[in-house]
C-alpha cells in the first residue's frame, strides 16, 4: 500500500479502493468475486449488516480463518456442484481466496500473509486429442442443450485451442476481435495478439456462432431495443425473472460463469464426464494466469 493511501474504515469501501487498484480486468473480477464472498460471510459470522463491517474485521485473522474453513466445507457455495450441492470447494478455489484475502490485507497495511495450498492443474490434452474432441463436440448437438448454446459452446473451445487462452481472455472478446473474413487465414485477437484460425472445423464452429448471434442480436430472433451488442458472447435463452422484473432477453452480453456452466454441460453429455476448458489450453497459459492471481 503507498504511504500516502488512506485504507477506508468501511470494509465494503476498501475492498471497492482494493479492487480498483488492480490492472487486470480478470484479476479484478477473481479478487472482488472471493472478497465479495468473504464480506458477505463476515455480515452474517458477525450477525450485523455488510455495510457495517469494518475493514478491521476483515483483516482480523480469525475471521479469516473461520471463512476459509467454512469455504472449504462448501457452506459458502452459491451455485450447485457438478455432484453434491454442498460439495468441498475445490483445493484451485481455496488457493485463490487465501491468496485474494493476503493481498487485500497486505493493501490495507496488516498482512496475515496465510500459507495457500498448492494449486492443482488438471491434465492437458495434447494438441491432436483437443482436436479430435472438437471433432466430436462440434458434430452433433446433444439432446437436453439449446442449439445456440451448443454452438456458442462449441465456438469458445474452438478459440481456447486455437489461442491456448482461458475463460478469462476469451470472455471480453467482442466481434471487431474475430476476422473470419481475412485471406488466406481467419484469426482472432486477444488482447494486442492475433492468433491464426488453422483448421476448418474451428473456422465452421466460429462461422456457425457468428450467425446465430446475429440472429439474436440484430436478426429474426432479435428482441432487443437499443442497438445491436457486440460482445462475442451472448446468452441465448432468457434469463430467470426476479421480483417485479420482467425476465432479460436473450441475446445479451454472457457472464463469464455462464460460459463455464455451459462448458461443463456440453462436455459431460457428449462425453460423459465434464472436462474444463483449461484442458484445451496450453500449459504455459494456463498455469502463467492462475500463479499471477
Amino acid at each position: 500500500m503507498p504511504a500516502t493511501t488512506v485504507v477506508p474504515a468501511r470494509g465494503t469501501t476498501a475492498v471497492s479502493r482494493f479492487v480498483e487498484t488492480l490492472s487486470s480486468e480478470a484479476t479484478r473480477r477473481l479478487r472482488r468475486s472471493f472478497l465479495d464472498e468473504y464480506l458477505a460471510w463476515t455480515a452474517a459470522y458477525l450477525q450485523r449488516p455488510a455495510s457495517k463491517v469494518t475493514t478491521g474485521d476483515l483483516v482480523d485473522e480469525e475471521n479469516a480463518l473461520a471463512w476459509l474453513a467454512a469455504a472449504q466445507r462448501g457452506a459458502t457455495r452459491r451455485r450447485p456442484g457438478l455432484g453434491d450441492p454442498t460439495a468441498r470447494a475445490s483445493v484451485n478455489s481455496m488457493a485463490a481466496r487465501t491468496s485474494s484475502v493476503n493481498v487485500f490485507t497486505r493493501w490495507c497495511g496488516h498482512p496475515l500473509e496465510l500459507t495457500p495450498p498448492a494449486p492443482e492443474f488438471a491434465d492437458r490434452l495434447t494438441p491432436r486429442e483437443a482436436h479430435r474432441t472438437l471433432r466430436i463436440l462440434s458434430g452433433d448437438h446433444p439432446a437436453g442443450m439449446l442449439q445456440a448454446t451448443w454452438e456458442r459452446t462449441v465456438a469458445v473451445i474452438a478459440l481456447a485451442i486455437a489461442t491456448g487462452q482461458g475463460l478469462s481472455a476469451l470472455h471480453p472478446l467482442r466481434l471487431e476481435d474475430l476476422d473470419l473474413e481475412r485471406r488466406p487465414m481467419p484469426r482472432v485477437r486477444v488482447g494486442e495478439q492475433w492468433y491464426p484460425i488453422v483448421d476448418a472445423v474451428s473456422r465452421r464452429a466460429l462461422t456457425r456462432w457468428i450467425a446465430t448471434h446475429q440472429a439474436l442480436t440484430a436478426g429474426e430472433l432479435k428482441v432487443l431495443r437499443g442497438g445491436d451488442v457486440e460482445e462475442l458472447w451472448v446468452t441465448t435463452a432468457p434469463g430467470r425473472p426476479r421480483p417485479g422484473q420482467v425476465a432479460p432477453p436473450a441475446g445479451l452480453p454472457a457472464a463469464i460463469r455462464t460460459l463455464e456452466a455451459s462448458h461443463r454441460k456440453l462436455t459431460a453429455l457428449a462425453l460423459g464426464s465434464p472436462l474444463l476448458l483449461e484442458q484445451f489450453c496450453a500449459v504455459e497459459a494456463e498455469e502463467a494466469e492462475v500463479r499471477s492471481a
